[in-house]
């Protein structure tokens, strides 16, 4: 990807979510092509996922499905119930998911998650590091998990420009603002610890644990 699509790809990647608080807040204005345009990317995603996952017998089926969910959400006055809905599902989904994907590596007998990617990087850990990877795992946990409650607190008792504003326009730089204190933190108790960046990090958790697993000789 050259340079002038890395730049439109992190423009989309920022400015949607400010564009969607900006619906949210319309209320009941908000028209037909600005509801295709939020929904739109949501069930493509949702769509690739699925139709990566089923036989391509069921995908006219499924084209059917998401069709019809599309036009049902986006028309009449299921439009505001469904821009809330896509917005605070799809929010709290994503944060779940990630609860889980790092929560499990808690569990007794695994390495937690961030112990794995160092481990994969750097080599075997020193038992300090090992045990400060154990604790950014469990402070992703932490982050993941305070996401959902404060949203769901946000939805129930505060405005709901509040809760837009904080799933919506927050949410990223909130992540960076994790991802930076905990590698500033990071370079001052470890100095000599080699350096990692979070593409790095992406990539080689995308390589060594995305990637499907063969079964056991022994199955």
């Amino acid at each position: 990807m050259g340079r002038l699509g890395k730049i439109l790809l992190l423009l989309s990647f920022v400015g949607y979510p400010v564009l969607l608080h900006a619906f949210i807040l319309k209320g009941d204005e908000v028209e037909m092509w600005q509801l295709m345009f939020v929904f739109a990317p949501l069930l493509a995603a949702a769509a690739w996922v699925v139709f990566r996952m089923v036989g391509k017998i069921w995908w006219p089926v499924l084209t059917l499905l998401f069709a019809a969910a599309l036009y049902y959400i986006a028309t009449g006055d299921h439009g505001r119930i469904g821009l809330l809905a896509v917005n605070g599902l799809s929010n709290a989904t994503l944060n779940l998911f990630l609860l889980w994907l790092f929560g499990r590596t808690l569990l007794r007998g695994r390495e937690p998650l961030i112990s794995q990617i160092s481990r994969h990087i750097n080599g075997e850990l020193k038992v300090e590091v090992a045990a400060y990877t154990r604790n950014v795992t469990i402070a992703w946990c932490t982050f993941f998990a305070l996401e959902v409650i404060v949203s769901l607190l946000l939805y129930t008792l505060a405005p709901l420009a509040a809760w837009s504003f904080f799933i919506n326009v927050l949410n990223l730089p909130l992540l960076i603002f994790m991802f930076v204190g905990e590698k500033a933190y990071r370079t001052v108790r470890f100095p000599n610890h080699p350096k990692t960046s979070i593409l790095k990090a992406i990539e080689v958790y995308s390589k060594d644990f995305a990637a499907p697993k063969k079964a056991d000789s022994g199955r």
